[in-house]
């Protein structure tokens, strides 16, 4: 049986303040499919300083093998995503202790600053293509709805950033351009959104409508309040939700300061529906799927 498991990043840690005024620190994200031969497919992996202990978590699956990662995707070009897998790439001994078939991901040239000028991801792009130079690993662009199979895990792409409607009104945040992809395996089936935005989460929920129904929500942006879709939760209407979130952050969004805004109330009944949650700061969690 296929797992998904959720790494407790060192960023989920923090405990500090949490609000507009001081500041929302990245908590980071890792997660790392084994299918049921044991083959690994990553997602992100978290920020520069959880590469050491993300190479364990990959080791310990590999059961004394090198790992082999088929396939490692970066959802966007925000380094609490893919900062782990550069300082991998720039880590002569880190290096040595994986091995990457191919990345997967987009950042469009189309995607503009905040003063509406294309390219702004330029220098996320030269990063990646070092990076699999460095990996000595192919890459490649998904397509909305391309399918990939692998064992017993199926996964899909439903949102890829080709819409000039995010592309063009981003205000240079690319977040906007986070992949959104189902994983399946033989007896559950997880939606992951990277830190996708509402814009993306109405647009996939307009496309695919009750196809979304899923067992698992990774929730969207940390599950935060700003980011959020009523119609595409309805869809989903997970039993489990995975929050790649700190503790600082959790405790925040709980609190009197935001819980009047929409995208909070509409995360907060989403967790109150679900029958488990797991927080990425309560530690690495491993799910049967």
């Amino acid at each position: 049986m296929a797992k998904f498991i959720q790494y407790m990043t060192r960023a989920s840690l923090y405990d500090g303040p949490f609000d507009s005024k001081s500041g929302w620190p990245a908590a980071g994200m890792g997660d790392v499919i084994v299918t049921e031969n044991g083959k690994l497919i990553v997602v992100d992996g978290g920020q520069p300083n959880d590469a050491d202990t993300f190479i364990e978590l990959l080791e310990a699956q590999a059961e004394g093998k090198i790992p082999e990662i088929e396939h490692w995707i970066i959802t966007h070009p925000h380094l609490d995503h893919y900062g782990t897998i550069k300082e991998i790439s720039q880590n002569q001994e880190l290096k040595n202790r994986i091995n990457v078939k191919q990345f997967i991901y987009w950042f469009p040239d189309e995607f503009c600053n905040n003063e509406g000028q294309p390219n702004a991801l330029d220098n996320a792009n030269r990063e990646m293509r070092k990076i699999c130079d460095a990996m000595n690993a192919d890459s490649y662009r998904p397509r909305r709805d391309d399918i990939l199979t692998l064992d017993d895990i199926t996964l899909q792409f439903l949102y890829v950033p080709d819409d000039c409607s995010i592309l063009n009104t981003s205000n240079g945040n690319s977040n906007m351009c986070s992949l959104i992809f189902t994983v399946c395996g033989k007896n559950k089936k997880a939606m992951i959104t990277g830190d996708a935005y509402r814009r993306s989460m109405q647009i996939t929920a307009w496309r695919y409508a009750k196809k979304l129904k899923c067992d698992i929500l990774q929730m969207p942006h940390h599950a935060l309040c700003d980011a959020y879709c009523v119609d595409f939760y309805k869809y989903i209407d997970p039993q489990i939700l995975l929050m790649p979130i700190s503790k600082g952050a959790y405790r925040s969004m709980h609190s009197k300061l935001y819980d009047s805004l929409e995208g909070c109330i509409a995360n907060l009944c989403v967790e109150a529906k679900a029958e488990k949650t797991y927080k990425a700061f309560e530690g690495t969690a491993e799910l049967f799927i």
